[in-house]
């Protein structure tokens, strides 16, 4: 970089000491930086060296903890203030209990004012008078201090090269790393705290490798399914309706039947209200013969609508070419192309429930996709629900396929 440190912005403090942290590190990917901050990044005006993504202030802890999983060898450096780690305090405690390997920046108030928006305590966490009168008040650093976190520093802007130290040890740091970043030169700098115990991610590796068989293959005592015969395009489905139609336990079936039973990738999403009867559900189950990157049901492929409410409100969001299946006595009004099924009919006829009705639907799916073999849907029921009540729900999860063939055959004649 060249500018003249005096007269640098705080962004570009920050992007000096990173980029130095970058050049003592060339044996690993650079790092991926977070920022909850709306000025924090500026737009660059030419191709920055670095990823960076913008996330919400209240979750971006949460969101560099799936990337994380899924870049164990990429750093990952969060800048936040104090305003932003108090929205998400739940997710600092999870990260600092479980040491899990990120690095956090987290601004004093003095390095975030402006002249429009005076300089606050964002390190001080808000409580009731009463309370304050009892105790001192609490700081971000003292918290993940007595979490155990991996690492707590602080830095000084007015101090780039020994920022740019502390965030090294930091990033070098196995597990949660928080250093303070202040412009203020009275305060404590550099080292505060260290704990050394294992790295969430390492940890949970090294304990799964037990589970894994001797060529990394399949889970111990499941032989591995065969790769599917012919490739198998992303394939949404979403199944929509209350509570007690056993729409979980649907996703759960549909789900593990790709991914266990035909060798396919395959990913679940639910969202259950707050009611366990009558309230909305909805499942997404995402199948295909490549690595899926999003897990949404967003434009699907199939959708099984089993309330009226449910068709009206995701319908028109499948994909054009999609096929939509209504439960024939709970949706009476019909939107155009939807396939009627007696879905909570024949769950109460062939397992006695209506709570079967996500089985059903289950086999219309299969009818619909050619996806999920039979056989492979019939081997997942048998895993997912109790002995006794295999059978009936075999016997409703092939009267959804019959009755899903029937309704398509009819249709495609008419």
């Amino acid at each position: 970089m060249t500018y003249d440190r005096r007269f640098a912005t705080t962004w570009q403090l920050l992007m000096d000491a990173t980029c130095t942290v970058m050049g003592l590190g060339r044996d690993r990917p650079p790092p991926v930086i977070l920022s909850s901050l709306p000025d924090l990044p500026y737009k660059p005006r030419a191709r920055a060296p670095l990823s960076f993504v913008q996330g919400p202030p209240g979750r971006l802890i949460a969101l560099a903890i799936g990337l994380r999983a899924a870049l164990p060898d990429t750093p990952l450096v969060l800048i936040m203030n104090a305003d932003a780690v108090s929205l998400g305090t739940n997710h600092l405690i999870h990260a600092a209990r479980r040491n899990i390997g990120l690095t956090l920046l987290l601004l004093r108030a003095e390095v975030t004012q402006t002249d429009d928006r005076p300089a606050l305590d964002r390190l001080g966490w808000d409580r009731p008078e009463a309370q304050q009168a009892l105790e001192g008040a609490a700081r971000p650093l003292e918290w993940v201090s007595a979490l155990n976190a991996a690492f707590v520093g602080r830095g000084s802007l007015h101090d780039p090269d020994g920022l740019a130290e502390v965030i090294h040890q930091a990033v070098e740091a196995r597990g949660f790393a928080v250093v303070g970043v202040t412009a203020e030169t009275t305060l404590e700098r550099g080292v505060l705290s260290r704990a050394e115990w294992p790295e969430y991610f390492d940890a949970y590796r090294e304990w799964a490798r037990g589970l894994r068989s001797p060529d990394g293959g399949a889970v111990r005592g499941r032989p591995a399914p065969p790769p599917p015969a012919r490739p198998v395009p992303r394939c949404e489905v979403r199944i929509a309706g209350l509570g007690g139609h056993g729409i979980k336990l649907a996703g759960a079936v549909l789900s593990e039947a790709a991914g266990l039973h035909a060798g396919l990738w395959a990913t679940q999403r639910g969202e259950y209200g707050a009611a366990t009867r009558g309230g909305p559900s909805l499942v997404d189950v995402v199948m295909s013969s490549e690595p899926i990157t999003y897990a949404g049901a967003d434009h699907a492929d199939v959708l099984v609508a089993l309330s009226q409410k449910a068709a009206e409100r995701y319908a028109a969001g499948r994909d054009p070419r999609g096929r939509l299946i209504v439960d024939a006595a709970e949706v009476t009004d019909r939107p155009p192309g939807a396939l009627a099924v007696p879905i909570t009919a024949l769950a109460r006829e062939h397992a006695g429930a209506p709570i079967a009705a996500g089985i059903v639907s289950v086999g219309c799916v299969a009818a619909l996709t050619g996806v999920v073999s039979l056989e492979a849907l019939r081997a997942s029921v048998a895993e997912h629900v109790p002995g006794r009540m295999i059978a009936r729900n075999i016997r409703a999860l092939e009267a959804g396929y019959a009755a899903a063939r029937q309704a398509l055959e009819a249709d495609e004649h008419a």
